[in-house]
């Protein structure tokens, strides 16, 4: 009864950091056997969502740190040492960003998605994924240069006005 009622939800967070349907079936699957085998951790006088969130996040990293072989996040390049502003990802579809995130590398999507989504730091995204928190800060970076090259390109006409 707790996979059907939280499956939908637990499959849209796992289809941000997959790449494909499949991969985030796998790892809503490894986190539903994490929430099955840990329950008797789980406080019911807190809300389940929040738990159930976290244990997502964590087996996508999983997922993540398990297919690293195939992963290539591409070269960091120096940037002088210049600091770029960070905020919150403009109101766009889910779908389309989800469109526009596919053509990340994986680790930029990741940290993208820990950063603007999940509202991490860049130091716990950086413990999480072994990584310095100026790595994180890079990826970041990287990751939203290339969604604004892509989301001009795909929408170049009406890319002034929306802005």
């Amino acid at each position: 009864m707790l996979y059907e009622l939280y499956y939908a939800y637990g499959v849209g967070i796992c289809y941000r950091y997959a790449y494909s349907r499949e991969d985030a079936v796998e790892i809503l699957n490894d986190s539903f056997m994490k929430v099955f085998e840990n329950i008797e951790y789980y406080d019911p006088d807190r809300p389940f969502k929040p738990w159930f969130r976290k244990i997502i996040i964590h087996k996508a990293i999983d997922y993540y740190r398990s297919n690293l072989r195939k992963v290539t996040a591409g070269p960091l390049e120096e940037d002088g040492g210049q600091v770029y502003q960070t905020g919150q990802v403009d109101q766009l579809e889910m779908e389309d960003l989800k469109k526009l995130l596919d053509h990340l590398p994986e680790l930029q999507r990741m940290v993208f998605n820990l950063y603007e989504v999940e509202g991490y730091a860049h130091d716990e995204i950086a413990g999480m994924l072994g990584i310095s928190s100026g790595t994180s800060r890079s990826y970041l970076t990287r990751a939203k240069e290339r969604l604004r090259a892509k989301y001009k390109a795909l929408y170049k006409g009406n890319y002034e006005q929306i802005i």
